[in-house]
């Protein structure tokens, strides 16, 4: 039940003025820009607080060279909006080449000005290092700045960065005190990470009561992470009904602990009529998005033959894959299977690890490129 990281581009904001309000309304007419990151920020890694990023463009947003030119000429004359809107042009790269120096230029002329989403979008350049260097102590003021105006998604950062010591001695009380302004406006990464903060007992007392309403809060935002941990409380308090309907939610979502935690559930017949093939079915998802609890508990359906025809060969390559991600169950498992296997078996088994290798080394180098 780890916070996964926010996503830092959510900071982006615009803001309509009531200069040149025609001109904002045809470019920019009611921008409300949507959580842009992401990566399964399963474990450390959601929507609070983030170490991941990946840039998705918005709608509603500057495309063609005239729109960036009027943009450009209200920039240069020292309009705040219009140098966080070329910010978030050259972040994305709508209507221009990306170019996060460009971008950082940009947002730092509007931040110099006060405006609280250019704070937080600078921040969440240092933050990442794009086209600035890494810096947390930098992205920390500038958080700051924008989280003491009330920006929400810079609070969620700020209280992020106490609670991990990111450029900030870590405190608990600060990172609480953050993390609250931000989720009791709304925000469902805050929330969350409350909620971690109270099943946890940092800062705070331990509180699982407290843990489930800010859990609650966020999952009724989708958030599933927060469906996920939801349902993990409703299983501690014996309710399985309600707990697999949380974790169903977060599986659907493709969050690979969730998925696992379904197949517990099949596969114990908690909550729902026990079923080693629906059980089977979760596994092979929480496998596949590398989750060594799933990958562990579906090479044992393969081990005994239950929801799935007895593999050995499966149960090898899939407990070998648990084990290299640190589940420390499983090698005394391919010590046992492997006992059982004939030479063609094994021979067959290590055949696809290594092809299973080249094809994860092949991935990283066309994403590289």
């Amino acid at each position: 039940m780890t916070p996964q990281p926010m996503n830092f581009a959510r900071c982006i904001s615009v803001l309509s003025p009531v200069i040149l309000r025609l001109l904002r309304v045809i470019l920019f007419s009611t921008v409300a820009w949507p959580a842009l990151v992401s990566a399964a920020l399963t474990g450390q890694g959601s929507p609070a607080a983030g170490e991941e990023s990946g840039l998705i463009p918005p709608a509603g947003s500057p495309k063609t060279p005239s729109e960036i030119a009027i943009l450009r000429t209200l920039g240069t004359s020292g309009d705040a909006i219009a140098q966080n809107n070329l910010g978030y042009a050259y972040t994305f790269g709508r209507g221009v080449i990306q170019d996060y120096r460009e971008a950082a230029k940009w947002y730092s002329l509007a931040a110099s000005s006060g405006l609280s989403s250019a704070q937080c979008n600078l921040g969440a350049l240092y933050e990442y290092g794009l086209g600035v260097a890494q810096d947390y102590h930098k992205a920390a003021a500038y958080y700051r700045l924008a989280a003491e105006q009330g920006h929400i998604l810079a609070q969620a950062r700020l209280g992020l960065f106490y609670e991990k010591g990111l450029g900030l001695p870590p405190d608990s009380s600060e990172a609480v005190r953050w993390y609250r302004s931000a989720a009791e406006q709304g925000d469902a990464g805050a929330q969350y990470e409350l909620g971690n903060i109270y099943y946890a007992g940092k800062g705070v007392s331990h509180d699982y009561l407290q843990a489930a309403k800010w859990y609650r809060k966020a999952a009724e935002q989708g958030l599933a992470e927060a469906e996920n941990n939801l349902g993990a409380l409703y299983r501690l308090k014996k309710d399985y009904r309600e707990a697999v309907r949380w974790y169903r939610l977060a599986a659907g979502q493709g969050l690979a602990g969730a998925e696992s935690n379904m197949g517990v559930m099949y596969e114990d017949g908690l909550g729902v009529e026990k079923d080693y093939g629906q059980a089977a079915h979760w596994y092979i998802a929480a496998a596949e998005h590398g989750d060594a609890r799933g990958q562990y508990n579906l090479a044992t359906l393969y081990f005994s033959g239950r929801g799935v025809p007895l593999d050995y060969v499966s149960a090898y390559v899939l407990y070998s894959l648990a084990a290299a991600a640190g589940d420390s169950r499983s090698a005394a498992q391919l010590k046992e299977v492997s006992r059982l296997m004939t030479a063609h078996q094994r021979q067959a088994a290590e055949s696809r690890l290594v092809e299973r290798r080249e094809a994860m080394l092949s991935n990283v180098a066309t994403t590289k490129e």
